[in-house]
């Protein structure tokens, strides 16, 4: 016995500077070998004196720690090495152990004992729990937003990709090996050249790979991809990995297309009613010169109502051709525009009314003095959210109009504010202030049009915008203007 016991001992590494729990025992269950995280264990359970031959049967049945040991053993002893996870309550919480059982033998292939050796697993169970719960939660947001991540390896020539991006170009995950070659394949005809040319613009040139294209399924059904990547570099330099992500705009790039289609088909109708109508319109205002005026006060009556209407449609029709030219406006003609001279034009437009009501304008360009557009867009911006600020200034109250600009990583913003008599702002009276005809309210002279035409102006140069107000006082209009428009 002496003799198994020593073999034991010398054989196994007791382990006293880590929390591992390690012990040995021989055929009878008696200990042989332990390290002092086993001796404590034991102390524990209420056995006071730990030493080489203690007989290790009455501990495993004593306490739910050892509980694994008796069955681990037994398979140790058939000359199986196994592992078994064990999980219980310790102080509290909730813990998982694991147990590894190794038989001894001896020099004849006898087994003479078993080694056993148990750590605390917890934390990595529960790093398990937390990848498996990102992974799950991962696959989630990419169904929910229809888009997949894929890693090509450009030495071996293979990309890999994520479930759902399978099911974007509907193939067989166990049928379909993604390679450049094979993604080209899928990939409609005439935009195979585009996607091309912007993967090497990409790799040569060190940029986002970005674009939108059309893949073809089967049956031929079209569907429309949105892809963005980010190629990678050894230390030479060249390029060795690229990774992205591919989301279906199918619906968005569909709906795009059928707005345009829409506009085009307004704009046209607008086009035509307003040239079958001017012909007329100008005969009747004609008219209404040549009429002989005093005969008779009835008809004179009807007549003026008969030009004003007339009049009023006629400028409708102006108002909707000036429109129509800004939505459409040539940006190529697009200009960098100082707004100091911006304000220049302005306070000369304005003197009188400026006058009239004591009105006080304080600019602050420090951050940013221009913009990049048309310099009568941006004059006319200016002096009508300073017009409506005068106009709706609060009675006996000069109006004090504040103009600032504020630089952003990707954006200029011009704010006005004024202490106006401002007003309870709705998402509906957001929206119906910039409409056509749209009114702040219904106190002040003037048809609504001003504010329709800045929010067109703006959004013909790629900006837009928004309004703040409080009733009492005042509001504040704020302009963007995305900032790789300006040189």
């Amino acid at each position: 016995m002496k003799k198994k016991q020593g073999l034991i001992h010398n054989k196994i590494e007791i382990v006293d500077d880590r929390k591992d729990v390690v012990w040995a025992m021989d055929m009878e269950y008696k200990l042989t070998a332990f390290n002092s995280s086993f001796k404590a264990h034991v102390e524990d359970l209420g056995f006071t004196e730990v030493a080489s031959g203690m007989d290790l049967k009455e501990i495993y049945a004593s306490g739910h720690f050892f509980n694994p040991c008796q069955q681990g053993c037994q398979r140790a002893f058939d000359k199986y090495a196994t592992t078994s996870k064990h999980t219980f309550e310790s102080e509290g919480r909730v813990v998982v152990h694991e147990f590894s059982f190794q038989p001894f033998m001896n020099s004849s292939g006898e087994v003479v004992g078993c080694c056993i050796w148990q750590k605390d697993i917890s934390r990595e169970v529960d790093n398990n729990h937390r990848i498996m719960e990102s992974e799950r939660k991962y696959r989630e947001a990419q169904e929910v937003a229809n888009v997949g991540h894929w890693s090509w390896d450009m030495k071996e020539d293979k990309i890999i990709w994520s479930n759902q991006l399978f099911r974007i170009f509907e193939q067989d995950p166990d049928g379909f090996e993604a390679t450049f070659d094979s993604l080209l394949g899928i990939i409609h005809p005439d935009d195979r050249e585009p996607f091309t040319i912007d993967v090497e613009n990409s790799l040569t040139k060190n940029k986002m790979h970005d674009i939108i294209h059309r893949i073809v399924l089967a049956g031929g059904k079209i569907r429309y991809v949105h892809q963005k990547g980010r190629p990678f570099y050894d230390e030479y330099g060249k390029p060795y990995r690229m990774s992205g992500t591919t989301q279906d705009v199918t619906k968005d790039v569909i709906s795009h297309q059928q707005i345009v289609e829409q506009n085009h088909e307004l704009q046209n109708f607008v086009r035509i009613i307003s040239h079958n109508l001017r012909g007329p319109i100008s005969n009747v205002l004609m008219l209404s010169k040549i009429y002989e005026w005093g005969k008779d006060a009835m008809n004179d009556d009807i007549v003026r109502k008969i030009e004003h209407t007339t009049e009023a449609l006629d400028q409708t029709i102006k108002d909707l051709h000036l429109s129509l030219s800004l939505k459409s406006a040539d940006k190529e003609k697009f200009r960098e525009v100082h707004l100091k001279d911006v304000m220049k034009d302005v306070d000369g437009l304005l003197s009188e009314e400026i006058i009239k009501y004591k009105a006080t304008i304080h600019t602050d360009f420090t951050e940013v003095d221009l913009v990049f557009g048309a310099k009568s867009y941006v004059v006319n911006i200016f002096y009508n959210l300073t017009l409506n600020a005068i106009n709706y200034a609060k009675d006996d109250v000069p109006p004090i109009i504040s103009i600032n600009t504020e630089e952003t990583v990707d954006t200029i913003l011009i704010r006005f504010t004024d202490n106006g008599i401002g007003m309870e702002l709705t998402p509906e009276k957001e929206r119906k202030i910039f409409d056509m005809y749209g009114r702040l309210s219904g106190t002040t002279e003037g048809k609504g049009f001003g504010l329709y035409l800045v929010k067109t102006q703006v959004e013909a140069m790629d900006g837009k915008i928004e309004v703040e107000s409080e009733k009492g006082v005042g509001t504040t209009f704020v302009v963007t203007f995305p900032k790789n428009n300006v040189n």
